[in-house]
């Protein structure tokens, strides 16, 4: 019995650990993401505006007559007609579309929670512009180690609207 109590106490000691440890690493994680997310969006707009336009050509055109898109809709033994496939593809590139407008317009929001910041275009141009940190200090006017710190506190700060709690 004794052997056993100390087994269950070894697990826990070992989960409160590992919980402790990935406690650490969230904030990190979150801020990463956020980064992630900030570098993404410029292409994110490119890609919805190319889907919308798609999209479009689809709604007026109809499917094109060979598609390698129409085999991800055919499943084994289950034949699909045409207008099935047609109307399955719009879907599939509607939810896409909607997905991506959800992204854009929560980064877009959380970006407009900064933009009072007068380091704002710390953020700005090293994700969205791909600025260096010497012209944009150039541009505020500072030091480019300000820009840097600064946009490590604005990048915390969106980290923080975007995933809450987990990112402090």
């Amino acid at each position: 019995m004794a052997k056993t109590d100390e087994k269950i106490e070894d697990i826990i000691k070992k989960a409160v650990e590992a919980g402790r440890l990935a406690g650490q690493s969230a904030p990190k994680d979150a801020c990463k993401a956020t980064e992630r997310r900030l570098y993404a969006l410029p292409i994110l707009k490119e890609k919805l505006a190319d889907d919308l336009e798609r999209l479009q050509e689809l709604q007026q055109y109809g499917p094109r007559e060979r598609s390698k898109s129409v085999t991800r809709f055919m499943k084994n033994g289950v034949r699909l007609s045409r207008e099935e496939v047609f109307e399955a593809q719009v879907m599939n590139l509607k939810a896409e579309i909607a997905r991506d407008e959800h992204e854009i317009e929560t980064m877009e929001k959380a970006l407009s929670m900064i933009e009072g910041d007068p380091y704002y275009l710390a953020i700005t141009g090293r994700y969205l512009e791909n600025v260096s940190d010497e012209e944009i200090a150039a541009r505020i006017p500072c030091d480019a180690t300000t820009i840097w710190r600064n946009r490590k506190r604005l990048v915390q700060w969106l980290a923080v609207r975007l995933y809450g709690a987990e990112a402090v």
